[in-house]
């Protein structure tokens, strides 16, 4: 059981969007979220209060009438508004795990009601159905109004939910009053990104060998040399996984190698680097009270904020997509090497002969048009802007969109990570040498065997599904207790 106390993690967050735990909030939590709601109504009688004693939007110069008893659900209704296809359980999971553990901050001045609905919804997996086109400008208005009128009764859940009472105007703006989509997909994203970093770093090294790469690109006075964060850190790693003390008979093939074995410390450090502050971001995001209005119960005071505008969540995002992007080319240099008889000292495109076999040619394009995709997603999000509600909010962010983008990225960079795990295979196989090796690199070997060990041309389609599901076992190798992985950095 996941006990909330007043902070959660990303770690929180991907397992109940996993369904692999239920949570529950503490007494003293939902006791000061209850002070601060009685405090919070207080409040509103003494100062204009924006979603409460006034509209929103364009419509915060509008008094809101003190007898309006339906004001909240209207704002609800209206604000439920997204088009397209069905958003998948697990990323709507997510985004209410995140919102549950935000409303864990008193902040808010909402009714605590509100996160006994959100504890039962999660923990009856009784979901509302979100759609995939929605706001895009300060906040997830509409994912979140659609999950109160679900919890209210008025749209289905995906399973049996027992309805709340109507909500009123002092806890409706408040509960969409957040970006906890974005951050919910950003934290499964940032999950699967780092084990998909640790998967590169394994694949890398059985090309290297495969390749009979030159070890002084990651000794520790080039690590030193690079000046770089996190390139002490991937190159550490790469010297656990190479073994020192049981290479003792590898010979490297060139004094100097190109850029895809020679490079890969300093350019797969900035995705190590990150993805490292990007959690950082996301563990902030996730356990502050951002909601506007705040209710600052001990200054006696309603704050009228812009602390909700994700500047620092969409460049954070954005150096995560640029840096895959920067790092993609150097895994695809790996995958021509791969396959040229000049650096694997076999046949072109490591075919079972050479009487014009493709072999791995076409496996190569996969790569290319996975790069492809890398690159279009890298556009950076956060030079968007829109004008939203006549003016009110003149410069929207765009972090739900950077998430998107990221979301694109890492499905493209698994197809290239996949493509160059079955030529690396491939090629220590041709050489014989894919029963050498013992400790990450010989679990990772056996794990490969699932691969098929037919080298004449057929069809590779299975061969890159293979790889491609085999990524997430073969970065959990590089474990989370070990000294060089992303929980410990």
């Amino acid at each position: 059981m996941i006990v909330l106390n007043g902070s959660g993690t990303i770690a929180d967050v991907v397992t109940l969007a996993d369904r692999g735990d239920e949570v529950s909030i503490s007494p003293d939590v939902l006791a000061a979220v209850g002070r601060a709601y009685d405090r919070a109504a207080e409040l509103s009688t003494r100062f204009p209060t924006y979603g409460r004693t006034t509209g929103v939007g364009a419509n915060r110069t509008t008094q809101v009438l003190a007898d309006d008893k339906d004001y909240g659900m209207r704002l609800l209704r209206s604000h439920a508004v997204d088009a397209g296809d069905p958003l998948a359980a697990r990323t709507v999971r997510a985004m209410l795990a995140v919102r549950l553990i935000q409303l864990c901050v008193p902040g808010a001045g909402l009714d605590p009601k509100v996160l006994s609905g959100l504890e039962r919804m999660l923990n009856d997996d009784a979901l509302p159905e979100l759609l995939q086109y929605a706001s895009i400008g300060t906040g997830d208005l509409a994912a979140l109004a659609g999950t109160a009128l679900t919890l209210i009764g008025e749209r289905p859940a995906s399973a049996p939910l027992e309805p709340m009472q109507p909500w009123g105007a002092d806890s409706a703006l408040p509960f969409m009053s957040s970006s906890a989509l974005t951050v919910g997909r950003c934290c499964l994203a940032l999950d699967e990104l780092n084990r998909l970093e640790r998967a590169s770093s394994v694949i890398y090294i059985l090309s290297f060998l495969a390749l009979d790469g030159n070890p002084s690109t990651f000794s520790p006075a080039a690590a030193r040399a690079a000046a770089a964060p996190q390139v002490l850190t991937v190159a550490g790693r790469l010297r656990q996984l190479y073994g020192d003390d049981e290479r003792g008979d590898h010979v490297p093939a060139r004094i100097q190698d190109p850029y895809g074995l020679r490079v890969y410390p300093v350019a797969h450090a900035s995705v190590v680097a990150s993805l490292d502050s990007l959690a950082r971001q996301l563990q902030r995001t996730l356990n502050a009270a951002q909601e506007n209005p705040l209710f600052d119960v001990d200054g006696d005071a309603v704050i009228h904020h812009g602390a909700f505008y994700q500047a620092s969540l969409s460049l954070e995002l954005d150096g995560a997509t640029l840096a895959l992007a920067l790092t993609a080319p150097i895994t695809h240099s790996r995958i021509r090497m791969l396959n040229d008889p000049e650096t694997n000292r076999r046949n072109a495109f490591l075919a079972a002969t050479e009487d014009g076999s493709s072999g791995l040619m076409m496996v190569e394009y996969v790569a290319a048009g996975a790069i492809a995709e890398i690159r279009a997603a890298a556009q950076p999000a956060s030079i968007g802007t829109l004008v939203l509600s006549r003016g009110a909010e003149e410069d929207a962010t765009f972090a739900s969109q950077g998430t998107l983008q990221l979301e694109r990225s890492i499905a493209a960079y698994r197809v290239l990570l996949g493509c160059e795990f079955v030529g690396a295979v491939r090629l220590l196989r041709q050489r014989g040498l894919h029963d050498g090796f013992s400790g990450v690199l010989g679990e990772a070997l056996a794990l490969a065997t699932a691969l098929p060990w037919n080298d004449d041309d057929r069809d590779l389609r299975g061969d890159l599904a293979t790889a491609e599901d085999l990524l997430d076992d073969l970065g959990r190798l590089v474990s989370d207790d070990d000294p060089f992985s992303p929980a410990d950095r």
